[in-house]
C-alpha cells in the first residue's frame, strides 16, 4: 500500500519552476516508489539497468536528448557524466520540470555535481518514513507552534495513538523494515541491506580497500551514535589510519547513513566543544550493526537505550522540519564546563533548545544545561523543551516544559 510522503507537494511545486529536481536519500527510503506513483506519466529510466547505464555511459547527451520530456532518471549517481549533459540540455532549453532525478548519494556533499547544476536544480532529501507517514496520521501541531510562537505553547489537546517508542526504535524508518511482518524478517532484511550497501552501493562511490574494515567501522560508529565524534579514538578502535577513518565517515555521510550534528557557537566567552556529534540515521540499522538482538520489550534496559532514544527523536524532528520549516538548522550545544543541550533548532534569530530524556521522570538536576542555555541566550531562546517518556505535559517554569515524545513526533 502506497503511503503519501510529507515532501510530495513541495516536490511538485519545485517541478513547476525548476528545470531539474532531484530526490536524494539512502537506499530503500522510497524514492523510486514516490516518483512512479506521483508522476506516472513521465518517461522513466532506471540506471540500475545495465542496458540503460551502458547507453548513458557511451553517449549521455544523445540518449537524453532523444527522449521525450518530461523525463525521470532513477539512481543517477551511477553515471556521473550525466550531469554535464543535463547542464547543457537545460541551457539549450530551460523549461520547468524537464528532468526529475533520484540518487542514493548526497549531491550537496559531491562538490562537482552541485556546482555543475547550480541555479538549475532543486534538491530534496527523502528520508525513511516519519512516524506520521508510517501511521497515516497528520503531523503533530505542537512542534509547529513552537516554531511560530515566542512563548511556551500550551499543552496539545491530544496525541494520536502510536506504537511504543522501543518498537519504533527497533524497526527504524526504512519502509521495507517498517512494513516487515515480524522481528526476524526485519532483522534479516537489515542484514541484507548492509551486505548490499557494502558490496554494491559503496563501490559506486569510492574504491574501498577492505570491505571488512569498512563494516567494522560502521559497527563502531553505530555504537557511538549520539556521542561527540572523536575521529582519532574511532580510528584507534577500528585499527585504521585517521585519514582512512575520515574518508570512510565521509562515505557514510554522502550515502545518508550518518548525520554529523554541528555544535552551536556564539561569542559568549565560553570554551565550547567544537567537534560534531555523530548520529546514525536509522536506529533499526544501527541496532543491527551493533549486533544487538534485543526485542523491543527489552530495549529500555539496554545501556545504549538513551543514545538510541536521542538518535531516533532527533531524526524524527529533522524529518518534520524538512516538511514545514525547511530553513531551520539543527545543532547541539556543549561547553567544556559540562553544560549540554541535546538539540538546538535555529530559525532565523530564534533558538529552541531541546533536551531528550529516555525516562518517564526527569530530575531538576538533569535540566542544568537547558537552564544555562536559556540564561545565556535569553534574547534568542524564549523557552526550552524537555522531551521525555512521561504521559503528562508539565510546565515546570515559565519558559520550560516537560513534553511527552508523542506530542513532538
Amino acid at each position: 500500500m502506497y503511503k503519501k510522503r510529507l515532501l510530495t507537494e513541495r516536490i511538485k511545486r519545485a517541478l513547476s519552476f525548476f528545470p531539474v529536481v532531484a530526490i536524494v536519500g539512502a537506499r530503500q527510503t522510497g524514492k523510486t516508489t514516490l516518483v512512479k506513483h506521483e508522476f506516472p506519466k513521465r518517461k522513466y529510466f532506471s540506471l540500475d539497468s545495465p542496458e540503460v547505464r551502458a547507453l548513458l555511459e557511451s553517449d549521455p547527451h544523445g540518449f537524453i536528448s532523444a527522449q521525450e520530456d518530461p523525463l525521470t532518471l532513477d539512481e543517477v549517481q551511477k553515471v556521473p557524466a550525466i550531469f554535464e549533459s543535463l547542464k547543457s540540455l537545460v541551457d539549450e532549453q530551460r523549461e520547468p520540470g524537464r528532468f526529475l532525478l533520484t540518487s542514493s548519494a548526497n549531491f550537496l556533499l559531491l562538490k562537482k555535481v552541485s556546482e555543475t547544476l547550480a541555479g538549475r536544480i532543486a534538491i530534496f532529501e527523502l528520508p525513511g518514513f516519519a512516524v506520521t507517514e508510517a501511521g497515516n496520521y497528520p503531523p503533530p501541531e505542537f512542534l509547529k507552534q513552537c516554531l511560530r510562537e515566542n512563548s511556551l505553547p500550551s499543552a496539545p489537546e491530544k496525541a494520536y495513538a502510536k506504537p511504543k517508542l522501543e518498537t519504533l526504535i527497533c524497526r527504524g524508518s526504512l519502509p521495507p523494515a517498517v512494513l516487515a511482518p515480524d522481528d526476524d524478517l526485519r532483522r534479516l532484511w537489515f542484514e541484507n541491506y548492509i551486505a548490499t550497501y557494502l558490496e554494491r552501493d559503496l563501490r559506486e562511490l569510492s574504491q574501498v580497500a577492505s570491505l571488512g574494515d569498512f563494516r567494522r567501522l560502521m559497527g563502531l560508529a553505530a555504537l557511538r551514535t549520539a556521542q561527540v565524534l572523536n575521529v582519532s579514538e574511532l580510528a584507534r578502535d577500528a585499527g585504521l589510519a585517521v585519514s582512512t577513518t575520515r574518508n570512510y565517515l565521509q562515505l557514510l555521510e554522502i550515502s545518508f547513513q550518518i548525520r554529523r550534528l554541528p555544535p552551536y557557537f556564539a561569542h559568549l566567552g565560553k570554551r565550547l566543544t567544537k567537534a560534531p556529534k555523530l548520529l546514525f540515521r536509522d536506529t533499526g540499522l544501527a541496532l543491527t550493526l551493533m549486533a544487538i538482538a534485543t526485542k523491543d520489550n527489552e530495549l529500555a534496559t539496554h545501556p545504549c537505550y538513551p543514545a538510541l532514544v536521542e538518535t531516533f527523536l532527533v531524526e524524527e524532528i529533522a524529518k518534520l522540519l524538512a516538511y514545514f520549516e525547511p530553513q531551520a538548522r539543527l545543532f547541539y550545544y556543549r561547553t567544556h564546563a559540562g553544560a549540554e543541550v541535546d538539540l538546538v533548532i535555529e530559525i532565523g534569530e530564534k533558538l529552541i533548545p531541546i533536551e531528550i530524556k529516555a525516562s518517564a521522570t526527569v530530575s531538576l538536576k538533569k535540566m542544568a544545561g537547558l537552564k544555562q542555555f536559556l540564561k545565556d541566550f535569553k534574547e534568542k531562546a524564549p523557552f526550552g523543551l524537555v522531551v521525555y517518556q512521561g504521559k503528562e505535559f508539565v510546565k515546570i517554569a515559565p519558559n520550560i516544559a516537560l513534553v511527552p515524545w508523542k506530542y513532538i513526533i
